[in-house]
């Protein structure tokens, strides 16, 4: 079991060195791979001048336009996957992910109304206001999902289901009629919601990044409580859990992780669905190493996914369509495949 959870870390980490050379690379100029290479290890201060005789054009392709997208799909792909891989854990079950459950919707919402407000908060930028609004309103609707879908002290999964799809429903209504009402070139915006990473800024990198990467960390080390919650709440509590305790934060910090995402790359579906489900049958249950790996995998994921959506056609495809299309065959066939089970 050791070597084999080895051996998927190693094509984890070998896949998203190739996804992230091959995002940089591939576009409307291609850039040879070993020029890729050789520009962003020139950037490491102790390795010296390996660019030289690259052009500058290259160079400037490489670290300003495609880089900050390459490492936004990267931050978001393992934020939406770990958040997912802690929410199924939580929940008991594999059909859970922000964007069912209604978190993205939520969040969608708490993000245009930051928009329309503006900077009317003297003591808070735009995007900090955006990004606070968008954990709030992320973190209301899951709560109001789990509150309707409780029976006694259960969570039915058709009750989570049915209760995260009205919600999102609801609120995705909510956020189009704010903007056909408030907005008066609706265009971009739209095109924002859709999900894409391909106006990224170093900036918003710096921004995103180190939270998801925090909340990754922070959810795999409370990877041993996940686990005993596979046993049900009443085994988790003969395990010295405090449940309720437990259930906050590990909500707080699957909303947190994907709700900072929308204010940046818009809403992006089922990453956190598809990705923890096939860590789990290659390396098992556990979550201190399913939500690490879930992190890797989703990263290498979504670069591929953005590098699909920038280069299949000459427009540039919403990055939220190309997931939702290939996740929504992934659901359906999740739920066939629990059927036939059961």
């Amino acid at each position: 079991m050791k070597d084999r959870m080895l051996l998927a870390f190693g094509g984890f980490l070998l896949l998203l060195i190739m996804a992230l050379i091959l995002g940089v690379s591939i576009g409307t100029v291609g850039i040879p791979l070993i020029d890729v290479v050789r520009i962003i290890i020139a950037r490491i201060p102790v390795l010296g001048s390996l660019d030289e005789g690259i052009p500058s054009s290259s160079s400037t392709i490489v670290m300003e336009l495609r880089l900050p997208v390459v490492l936004m799909a990267l931050f978001v792909g393992a934020g939406l996957s770990s958040s997912g891989a802690a929410m199924q854990g939580l929940f008991k079950n594999p059909l859970v992910d922000p964007f069912i459950i209604g978190i993205s919707a939520g969040g969608a919402f708490g993000w245009v109304i930051g928009l329309l407000l503006g900077d009317h908060f003297g003591f808070m930028s735009g995007y900090l206001v955006r990004i606070v609004l968008s954990f709030l309103f992320g973190m209301g609707t899951v709560t109001a999902a789990y509150m309707l879908s409780k029976t006694g002290s259960q969570i039915p999964l058709t009750n989570l289901l049915l209760a995260g799809v009205a919600l999102s429903a609801s609120i995705t209504a909510a956020t189009q009629l704010a903007i056909y009402i408030f907005v008066e070139n609706p265009t971009p915006l739209i095109f924002s919601l859709l999900g894409s990473c391909s106006n990224s800024k170093w900036s918003e990198v710096w921004t995103v990044g180190p939270v998801v990467m925090a909340g990754v960390v922070l959810l795999s080390f409370f990877g041993r409580e996940l686990n005993a919650f596979s046993t049900g709440e009443e085994g988790a509590k003969h395990l010295g859990v405090e449940v309720e305790r437990m259930k906050i934060i590990i909500l707080g910090l699957g909303t947190l992780i994907a709700a900072i995402t929308i204010p940046f790359c818009g809403m992006i579906g089922f990453v956190g669905l598809m990705i923890p489900h096939m860590v789990r049958r290659l390396i098992g249950p556990d979550h201190r190493f399913l939500i690490p790996g879930s992190a890797l995998l989703g990263a290498s994921f979504l670069i591929l996914c953005d590098l699909f959506s920038r280069t299949v056609l000459d427009i540039t495809i919403p990055l939220g369509i190309v997931t939702g299309l290939i996740g929504g065959a992934f659901f359906l066939y999740l739920l066939r495949a629990r059927r036939f089970s059961s």
